[in-house]
């Protein structure tokens, strides 16, 4: 066990019972937030140049399920966190220095969305645009956004008919955050919308995704492995949900009207087997993927396409099984999983809100399929 884990193992109980506290604010409390920092949460994957851990990627993932295990919204916060660094290791190092000028427990946030617009100023870019989705962004130190390039007011557009994106690095304090997090699930991971108006950004705070560079290539690599760190927080929240169905069985809980206890009932043994060993199988491929992606970086190579649509298709396998055991526990829990007080309501909610993303869409599996066959693949669609 990697010392964070350990740390974070520690640290799970207080998660726990600060979840309805982080669920009312919207927000992961900031007495927490010092506390995963002082665990190594907000280092975990940066470079240990800079003085941070530099854990390799299947280490990281394993700290991701404990939080979500605890907490989804502490565990989705700090997977975007670690994202984050990922990104951050992408830009020329004038500006890593930058970011880690006071130490390595930076809160990062961004988007990778396109949803901002940015212009040539000589020396830098004039950024302008509305993102939503930005973890954590109250909480921030730097932010991370993607703009099409424009010329004028035209999109840029490369050879292949697609418009040029560029993405900016900015201190969190430029933005205006827009209180746009009302939602059904994850409601404790400020994930709100952040709006720049005719922002300057100099031009080492800046990359593109559509070039040559070796930056440009492991950033595309990186934004991918975006899904294995959603995978991980969904499994957390999964592994979490079949841990509260047991302790109610354990506890000798009966459903109404019926004369056995939960746990004894052979269709209620049968489910929950199915669900614990079908977690089992998720969490395996996870690490299989994280474990392939991890050596691809640790080699200094890019990845193939099969690869990257892998990893991508893998992560959307790994969430659909994550739900799948929390519908079965908040199922078998019976009426008692609708009311909010029910720790399994939340973790429906949650995993329901986290399938949403655009990672864990089915679109990957017809890029594998795809590829397989032969046919041509935009490379720069996953």
């Amino acid at each position: 066990m990697n010392e964070t884990l350990s740390r974070t193992t520690a640290l799970a109980a207080v998660i726990a019972k600060t979840a309805d506290e982080t669920e009312r604010a919207r927000q992961v409390p900031a007495a927490l937030i010092d506390q995963l920092a002082a665990a190594g949460c907000l280092r975990m994957m940066v470079p240990v140049r800079h003085g941070g851990d530099g854990l390799p990627l299947p280490d990281a993932l394993r700290v991701l399920e404990e939080l979500a295990r605890a907490d989804g919204s502490t565990g989705w916060l700090v997977g975007q966190i670690t994202l984050a660094q990922l990104v951050f290791a992408c830009f020329p190092e004038r500006a890593q220095q930058e970011v880690y000028a006071g130490g390595p427990d930076v809160l990062g946030a961004g988007a990778v969305a396109p949803k901002g617009r940015a212009s040539a100023t000589g020396d830098g870019w004039k950024v302008t645009g509305q993102w939503p989705y930005v973890t954590g962004c109250p909480q921030a130190s730097w932010v991370y956004l993607n703009c099409v390039v424009l010329d004028g007011r035209t999109p840029r557009v490369l050879p292949d008919g697609t418009p040029q994106t560029r993405i900016v690095l900015v201190p969190a304090a430029d933005l205006t955050i827009q209180d746009t997090w009302h939602v059904l699930g994850l409601r404790g991971t400020a994930s709100h919308d952040v709006r720049a108006g005719a922002l300057d950004c100099p031009g080492w705070r800046s990359f593109s995704l559509r070039g040559d560079e070796p930056g440009d290539r492991r950033a595309i690599f990186s934004i991918a492995q975006a899904g294995l760190l959603i995978a991980a927080v969904g499994l957390g929240i999964a592994q979490g949900a079949l841990d509260e169905i047991a302790q109610l069985a354990a506890d000798g809980r009966r459903r109404a009207f019926s004369r056995t206890p939960l746990g004894a009932s052979q269709v209620f043994q049968d489910r929950l087997g199915d669900a614990y060993v079908t977690l089992r199988a998720a969490r395996a491929l996870l690490h299989q993927e994280a474990a392939t992606a991890w050596a691809i970086v640790s080699a200094g190579r890019a990845a193939e396409p099969l690869d990257r649509a892998c990893l991508r298709a893998a992560a959307a396998r790994v969430t659909g099984f994550a739900t799948a055991a929390v519908d079965t526990a908040h199922a078998l829990a019976g009426g008692a999983s609708a009311y909010e007080s029910s720790p399994l309501q939340r973790r429906l909610r949650d995993i329901h809100t986290a399938t949403q993303h655009f990672v864990n869409g089915r679109d990957f599996y017809a890029t594998v399929g795809a590829l397989l066959a032969g046919e041509q693949v935009d490379p720069n669609t996953f």
